[in-house]
């Protein structure tokens, strides 16, 4: 059985899992000799590709990139770069997250024009939310996989990034959402690259007996700690966007926790201990 087989079958927990990462292996083929793209991922998508890259040797920000289309993206393509170009470019990464400059990987993402940008207006006299936008767009007949994020601005405004031939077709056929008419507007790579982050957290603080993962589930979901443990076995727990049952597992500060029915969260920080003993930790949840 060849590496590539050996590291589907490992790592895949379906067949879909399976024919996803067999269309990537296809993808790491097709690589050789040019840059090429798939389709846009989640982010649970994103990390089986990505524990999969990792097996065959590659290594993400030389060889493969994810990207969106601006840097907060959480939907995105993965872009695998022939050996001479992941030979020569060393990808940039800044800590922060913000866009403080555009590394040459991203350049060369840029500059393929595989994600289209489209700025999308309402009348304003409707408030348009992230489901309004998407059950439209799957109305209109759209794969799931060629929709990347919809970033929502305001009420009635927000920035959709998507294939460029999808592009095309929502410029001349796509009016309206629900009862409310829209207008589309292309936009430039640059200027889709500077969407902001709409994303919007609340910050809390607890303290855990330990860093293992039912614990944390337990003082991220307010839940007692038996029931975050059931939760965990139970596989309604994602570390990092992948199920995990283990509940002794432990977890390191900058680890994305998604509890089925309670949201997501990020465990921010871990800052000392309290009187008793405890671990202090903050805690984000995506609201």
């Amino acid at each position: 059985m060849m590496a590539n087989e050996k590291a589907i079958t490992y790592l895949a927990r379906s067949e879909e899992e399976r024919f996803l990462l067999a269309h990537t292996a296809d993808l790491v083929d097709r690589s050789a000799g040019s840059t090429v793209c798939g389709d846009f991922l989640s982010l649970g998508e994103q990390a089986l590709v990505r524990a999969y890259l990792t097996q065959c040797g590659l290594i993400e920000g030389r060889s493969f990139v994810f990207f969106g289309g601006y840097p907060f993206a959480e939907r995105a393509r993965l872009f695998l770069f022939p050996e001479y170009i992941s030979d020569t470019l060393s990808y940039l990464t800044d800590d922060t997250g913000t866009p403080d400059g555009i590394s040459p990987l991203l350049e060369i993402c840029l500059q393929e024009c595989s994600i289209a940008a489209l700025s999308v207006s309402g009348s304003g006299y409707k408030t348009l939310g992230h489901r309004d936008y998407l059950g439209a767009l799957l109305s209109h007949g759209l794969q799931r996989d060629v929709i990347g994020d919809i970033a929502v601005l305001s009420d009635s405004t927000a920035v959709l990034f998507t294939t460029p031939a999808i592009s095309a077709d929502l410029l001349s056929s796509f009016s309206r959402i629900g009862a409310d008419k829209v207008h589309l507007t292309a936009l430039s790579p640059e200027h889709a690259f500077a969407t902001p982050d709409t994303r919007r957290w609340e910050v809390f603080s607890d303290t855990v007996a330990s860093m293992r993962l039912d614990a944390l589930v337990a003082a991220a979901a307010n839940l007692p700690r038996d029931r975050a443990k059931q939760m965990v076995t139970g596989g309604l727990v994602d570390v990092n966007f992948r199920t995990c049952d283990a509940p002794d597992t432990e977890i390191c500060p900058g680890t994305f926790l998604s509890v089925r029915g309670h949201g997501r969260f990020c465990i921010d920080a871990q800052d000392g201990t309290s009187k008793k003993g405890r671990l202090r930790v903050r805690i984000k949840k995506l609201i």
